[in-house]
């Protein structure tokens, strides 16, 4: 839910779509009277210009010959058209089709079949279906590849990962997200060997990231979630009234970090830091005798290191948000295709 009314907002002006060029013209007259059958000209001519899909089209079925070539300089080519498929019966265009409607438009195996027989007029399998995406991943390789490259050297990471299960087994959808790309790996283990694996043994940007140890193991410069704790601060506070003001307190002291710039200087910064973790020890030391809050105060010792970072690195954020967020409609597809059924089905999905 958004939060808003229903309706038009109090102040929105709207808008109206840009009218568009006709592509396709029409003319419909109908001069003989139906009740006299009298000929008539009209004493008035009424026009509209609307947009409008084409009727479903049935694939085209193209007998593609090429010649097979060799020179006597020993040189050997053939004149093969770049849009003919090199496995498989479909060509690029319909293979581009059935992946985007079964991953960009999170289409279930059933309905991605469906639509191409509405649309196209086509009959498709669902071995079919496999065997397309399956070779629209591996072309998209090379690039999956660059993109890992790019992430390694991204200045920050935000960091998630989230279950999915492979053949019933629970595996782990990791997502690295950085300032213009997004890297997705299902991996078996939910450790610091993914974090090797991706981004190498010598990152040195800062990732942003919920508590998992697996992050700390592998580098000290962490940003530590702040809408994770502040939502386990405030699930505290709605059960025990005396921890109301330690959820108040980690929501101060969220303000400041939210409020630097890299406009402030270093030193300001610097000062700034220390007396925020000054502070958060000060927290830590007067509710860590409350056996009720033990796990949530145990959190925030923990991260103590880990909090504050923006304050000296304000180009990061100091949640994860952008991380869950790049999650969000993978989880939808994960939802909708229940369990993978092999290792080839997560990467195709990764990639």
């Amino acid at each position: 839910q958004t939060g808003l009314g229903v309706g038009k907002q109090t102040g929105y002006k709207g808008a109206t779509r840009e009218q568009k060029e006709p592509t396709d013209f029409v003319n419909h007259f109908d001069n003989v009277c139906s009740q006299c059958s009298k000929h008539n000209e009209p004493k008035e001519i009424k026009q509209k210009i609307y947009e409008d899909t084409p009727d479903p089209q049935p694939t085209k079925i193209i007998k593609v010959r090429w010649g097979v070539y060799d020179c006597k300089c020993g040189h050997h080519w053939e004149s093969k058209p770049v849009e003919v498929p090199d496995k498989g019966l479909f060509g690029k265009n319909m293979q581009t089709q059935i992946t985007l409607l079964r991953f960009d438009d999170r289409l279930p195996l059933r309905k991605t079949i469906s639509a191409i027989e509405r649309q196209y007029k086509t009959t498709l399998t669902s071995k079919a279906v496999y065997d397309v995406t399956k070779r629209v991943a591996d072309r998209a390789t090379p690039e999956y590849e660059k993109i890992k490259q790019k992430i390694r050297k991204a200045t920050y990471l935000h960091i998630d990962e989230t279950k999915i299960k492979v053949q019933g087994v629970t595996y782990w959808l990791w997502i690295f997200r950085s300032n213009k790309k997004v890297f997705f790996v299902i991996h078996k283990k939910r450790n610091r060997t993914v974090l090797d694996e991706i981004l190498g043994y010598h990152y040195v940007g800062i990732i942003i990231c919920d508590g998992l140890s697996a992050y700390e193991e592998y580098t000290k410069y962490l940003q530590r979630c702040w809408a994770h704790i502040l939502r386990e601060t405030k699930e505290m506070a709605e059960k025990h009234e005396d921890a109301k003001p330690m959820h108040q307190w980690m929501k101060d002291l969220f303000a400041i970090v939210k409020s630097v710039s890299v406009k402030d200087p270093l030193n300001q910064r610097q000062k700034l830091y220390d007396k925020c973790i000054l502070e958060m020890k000060q927290l830590i030391g007067m509710y860590s005798s409350y056996q009720h809050l033990a796990k949530v105060i145990t959190t925030i010792k923990n991260g103590l290191d880990f909090w504050f970072t923006r304050i000296i690195h304000p180009q990061i954020e100091p949640t994860n948000n952008n991380g869950e967020r790049s999650l969000r409609e993978i989880v939808v597809m994960k939802r909708i295709m229940g369990t993978l059924r092999n290792q080839d089905g997560a990467d195709i999905l990764a990639k």
